[in-house]
C-alpha cells in the first residue's frame, strides 16, 4: 500500500470518529440542559410549597400555584427522559 492511500484511510477514519464524538457531545449537552431545567423547576416547586406553609395556612390560590409548579416539574422530567406526548 502506498503512503497516500494509508493517509487517506486514516483521515477518513478520524473524520468518522470526530463526527460520532460531535453527535454524542450534542446529545450529552442536551441532556445536561434538561437536567438543569428539571432542577430549576423542582426548586421552584419547593420554594412555592415552603412559602405557602409559612403562615400555617394554605389558600386555594396557593394550592393552585403548587399544582402549576408540580406540572412544570412533570414536564421537565418528561423532557429529560425523552418522553413527550
Amino acid at each position: 500500500m502506498e503512503l497516500s492511500t494509508i493517509l487517506t484511510v486514516v483521515s477518513v477514519v478520524l473524520g468518522l470518529i470526530a463526527t460520532l464524538a460531535g453527535g454524542l457531545w450534542a446529545k450529552s449537552k442536551g441532556k445536561l440542559n434538561a437536567a438543569k431545567e428539571l432542577a430549576r423547576e423542582a426548586f421552584e416547586l419547593v420554594d412555592v410549597a415552603v412559602s405557602s406553609i409559612e403562615d400555617d395556612k394554605i389558600t386555594v390560590e396557593e394550592v393552585e400555584k403548587i399544582k402549576e409548579e408540580a406540572q412544570q416539574v412533570k414536564i421537565a422530567w418528561r423532557v429529560l427522559i425523552g418522553k413527550t406526548e
